[in-house]
């Protein structure tokens, strides 16, 4: 700080410096070492990093936020298709001074103050119409709903005029920009590259200096500029293979110095890793305005797509000032990956090609959510709620609300939605919420999973539970790590989608599909506690889990077997007299979730109590199911005696009968009953009383009956024959 002190003071002298560019220098100077004088009378600390714009496709769009609430989620974004008119800035604490994105000015209006058209334009005090762009003044893009991991982005279209809207922006000195996008590149220089911020400008201040952002042919992220005395380009080295990127670009200056880093899904760039540009405009302040999606001073070829206009989507922007911080830069990027499941890395190659070998996630206070694992490096993505806080130095300034999610990798598979609903997207606030109940302290809430890259097919039976009862699996693995501040509710309950595209899992019933769920972490799943949740519904290809419930880190993977019974009841029976054979048939209700289970008598299991009337046997079945599963069902037989009436002698009176003089014998009888219809009660006749006095012939039916289920019974008869006695009449005497 004392050398940059005395540099103020004594500015070293420039040789065949035009006088405008040496005030301009000394101007500089001078301004800076009066920041610093400040600085050091007032003890003030040196500010920190700071998002003074930010640009989220899932909110704002046409609608400003409400003023200084940064944590609340709305107005989300419109329906699909709808014309980006205005991109509102969320950081947008100052009402008159608005950052918001708008759609291109009529020319007209070019020499407007900012603060009358419309929010800004053009005019600056005493340079009026400083800005002339040439060309067409492009369309207007359009926002569509669902594009990276279930949230918006606006949707930028090349042809014709192309598409654009632009921003006056605060950060304009040591800047790093954040920018969610995927597009085609094109171009090789600063005003041909396809402009994703900044943009081409042909007139300038003395003052200021431009930038250009863009993707370049062969989908390499690059910066360019352009000013009065040159121009300078750089194109980055990774293939971005037009898939979707976090953009990080880092500016860093020095008295006549600017030192410039691209990072690609937290990948240094290593065609911009500290490129240092020398110049005396180097450190100047970037140029108040900036377009997205078009060069300000682009000539679009008569409607011809122009390769220089965007041609894809851009998700979110932020842009944040002050000095470059490597743990803050990660927790924005982590921020953005979990959001738009992306796959950061730190090494070698693109996190969507290598998987992540080196790169750590964090939270925004800086806990870790997603600890580099060796083994499952591939298809990060996640779930949670985090909010930076709005308070301090550190302004970071982001929100996160992600109930769904899904890596946008072409491998991934797994998709987690906090409720059943995969139909609808981020947005949708009939999803369970995540809660992250407090602001100070800040509470985050995170289920973050990667995989092991390892085959979806063909099925494996080896690391499976001694148990048995799992007879087949896949190889890859899921690692899910889970991370909350104190007191917040963890994530339950959540429904788990995976996509088994070409795995013979498909083949077997859904019923016996299985998340299968390590509780330990080691990926060993012949030891610790296994937990099983079977699938609730398959459609090709997709199965789905619901009530899932994971815990610190746990892995998965999706295995076979059936892991429910069959279902029978036990049945009983009453017969009369004798025990019936053993017969499966009895047990008649037998069922099972995977198809019709089997019914066989255990050998050996029939037992009496050998009482009489009843008597009581037991004889146990065994109820099977395709998978071996089985439940054991007993049936209970009771033996009733029937009653035995024995013979009677039929009957031959003179004029009438009386029933009472019948002795009705026989065994284990109960009520004998005397009837003038064989069948007994359900035979139609009627009882004869026992007391009864026949006066004609009559067939008497005796019927006894034990009266309960099963009601044994017996039945003898006999006949009355009833001879009328002859009357002689009275004779006289003879003598």
């Amino acid at each position: 700080m004392i050398l940059f002190l005395l540099h103020c003071l004594f500015p070293p002298i420039r040789a065949k410096k035009k006088p405008l560019a040496q005030n301009k220098v000394f101007s500089k100077t001078y301004f800076r070492c009066i920041a610093l004088l400040f600085l050091l009378c007032s003890a003030i600390p040196t500010f920190g990093q700071q998002v003074d714009n930010w640009y989220s496709a899932d909110r704002a769009i046409n609608t400003p936020s409400p003023v200084g609430e940064l944590w609340r989620f709305t107005p989300y974004a419109p329906a699909d298709g709808t014309p980006v008119n205005v991109w509102y800035d969320s950081v947008d604490f100052d009402p008159l001074f608005t950052q918001n994105a708008m759609e291109h000015p009529n020319p007209l209006n070019y020499d407007q103050p900012w603060e009358n058209y419309p929010n800004h334009g053009f005019e600056h005090p005493g340079v009026p119409g400083f800005l002339t762009p040439t060309g067409a003044i492009p369309g207007i893009p359009t926002l569509r709903r669902e594009v990276f991991n279930f949230n918006p982005a606006i949707e930028f279209d090349n042809s014709g005029t192309g598409d654009a809207l632009y921003f006056r922006s605060h950060a304009r000195e040591e800047t790093i920009v954040f920018i969610v996008f995927s597009a085609t590149g094109a171009g090789t220089t600063a005003e041909t590259q396809s402009l994703l911020f900044g943009g081409d400008i042909t007139n300038h201040l003395n003052t200021v200096t431009n930038l250009s952002l863009g993707v370049s042919s062969g989908n390499f992220f690059s910066v360019g500029r352009t000013w009065d005395t040159g121009t300078f380009f750089q194109s980055g080295s990774i293939n971005l293979l037009e898939r979707p990127t976090i953009g990080t670009f880092i500016r860093e200056t020095a008295v006549d110095q600017e030192t410039l880093t691209a990072r690609v899904n937290g990948l240094v760039d290593p065609n911009i890793n500290g490129v240092v540009r020398n110049d005396p405009t180097a450190d100047e302040d970037l140029f108040y305005y900036n377009r997205i999606g078009k060069h300000f001073n682009d000539t679009d070829p008569g409607g011809i797509a122009d390769p220089s206009n965007l041609s894809g989507h851009i998700a979110e922007v932020l842009l944040m000032d002050g000095i470059a911080n490597a743990n803050h830069i990660q927790r924005m990027e982590s921020y953005l990956a979990i959001k738009y499941g992306i796959t950061l890395n730190a090494s070698v190659a693109l996190g969507s090609i290598n998987g992540n070998d080196s790169y750590d996630y964090l939270a925004a206070d800086g806990t870790t959510i997603w600890p580099f694992d060796a083994t499952y490096l591939y298809d990060i993505a996640g779930i949670g709620k985090d909010r930076f806080s709005d308070s301090g130095a550190n302004r970071l300034r982001y929100n996160l609300h992600q109930r769904i999610s899904k890596s946008v990798n072409a491998e991934a598979r797994v998709t987690i939605s906090t409720n059943s609903n995969f139909a609808t997207d981020n947005l949708d606030d009939s999803r369970t919420p995540i809660d992250a109940r407090h602001f100070t302290p800040i509470e985050h809430n995170y289920l973050v999973w990667g995989n092991d890259h390892q085959p979806i097919n063909p099925l494996i039976n080896v690391d499976l539970p001694l148990s048995g009862v799992i007879s087949e699996r896949i190889s890859r693995e899921w690692k899910i790590v889970e991370t909350r501040s104190m007191g917040a509710d963890p994530i339950s309950n959540v429904s788990v989608r995976i996509d088994l595209t070409g795995s013979d899992m498909l083949n077997f019933d859904v019923c016996g599909i299985q998340l299968m769920i390590d509780e330990d972490g080691d990926g060993d799943f012949t030891t610790g506690t296994i937990t099983y949740v079977t699938a609730s519904s398959l459609s090709n290809p997709n199965v789905f889990f619901d009530n899932v419930n994971f815990s610190g880190t746990d892995v998965f993977t999706v295995a076979y077997g059936d892991l429910e019974p069959p279902t029978a009841s036990n049945t009983q029976s009453d017969v009369c007299d004798v025990l019936p054979p053993i017969d499966p048939t009895v047990i008649t209700d037998e069922a099972d979730n995977c198809g019709v289970p089997s019914v066989t008598y255990i050998p050996g299991s029939e037992v009496s109590d050998n009482l009489s009337n009843p008597e009581t046997v037991t004889r146990d079945y065994r109820v099977t199911d395709d998978a071996g599963n089985f439940i054991t069902v007993q049936h209970t037989i009771r033996i009733y005696s029937t009653p035995q009436i024995d013979p009677v002698s039929d009957v031959v009176a003179c004029d009438s009968y009386d029933l009472s003089g019948v002795s009705i014998t026989g065994t284990a009888l109960v009520s004998p009953t005397f009837y003038d219809l064989p069948g007994g009660p359900t035979g139609g006749g009627n009882v004869i009383a026992a007391n009864a006095v026949l006066n004609t012939d009559t067939t008497v039916y005796v019927w006894d009956e034990t009266g309960t289920t099963p009601n044994c019974s017996d039945e003898s008869s006999f006949t009355v024959t009833v001879n009328t006695t002859p009357t002689v009449d009275i004779l006289p005497d003879v003598t």
